[in-house]
């Protein structure tokens, strides 16, 4: 039996607020010109802001801490999704299985699993707990595209199925550097979402809050 209920995120006690940080560097940038820059150059602008929070936590001294950065990837594809008009779901749990995102929609996901990409936000340091949620959302849903973006170093072959792997892109620039790899760096996810929806005839549209 598939349960599946939204999830509503609590506010954290940690000191240093992600989402905060986030807006408060898209507010020194500016907003206005971040949103041509996003339909001009997303990966220049996606590189661009993840930089300068990196720079922010530096200062704040929480530039090693997974957590802060893992929210702070989580509100970053937030706002890109909603700046960019790409149809989502955000934080759907399946079973025992947590979707970070669901593009377009859990709709489509139950009737059409191969029109559907699913993007997974995850430590490097905790693949156990995603292979685990990969298995199942495989299990339920075959033909689904699984994407997923990873805080911290790891090791790619370990990843289940046939997925796709993100990483902040001085990890993805370090990696290079060292051995070959099939890590795509963050700063290209919109402009692969956007070739992806294309290629399923899915058009941009607002949120799913």
């Amino acid at each position: 039996m598939v349960i599946e209920h939204m999830v509503m995120s609590g506010s954290s006690t940690d000191s240093i607020d992600a989402k905060a940080l986030l807006y408060s560097v898209i507010e020194k940038l500016g907003r206005d010109e971040l949103r041509r820059d996003l339909a001009r150059d997303s990966r220049r602008a996606v590189s661009t802001i993840m930089h300068s929070c990196m720079k922010e936590l530096n200062s704040m001294n929480g530039d090693k801490d997974k957590d802060v950065i893992l929210r702070l990837v989580t509100a970053l594809m937030h706002y890109l999704l909603t700046e960019c008009m790409i149809q989502s779901e955000r934080k759907i749990q399946v079973d025992d299985a947590m979707l970070d995102l669901v593009i377009p929609s859990m709709r489509v996901l139950r009737s059409k699993p191969e029109n559907t990409l699913i993007i997974f936000i995850a430590r490097g340091d905790e693949m156990h707990s995603l292979n685990y949620r990969l298995e199942r959302v495989y299990a339920l849903y075959p033909n689904v595209n699984a994407w997923t973006i990873i805080v911290g170093d790891v090791d790619d072959t370990s990843i289940t199925g046939n997925v796709r792997i993100y990483m902040m892109d001085e990890y993805v620039h370090k990696r290079s550097k060292s051995r070959s790899s099939t890590i795509i760096p963050l700063s290209s996810i919109i402009e692969d979402i956007r070739e992806f929806m294309n290629s399923r005839g899915i058009r941009p549209f607002n949120i799913v809050a």
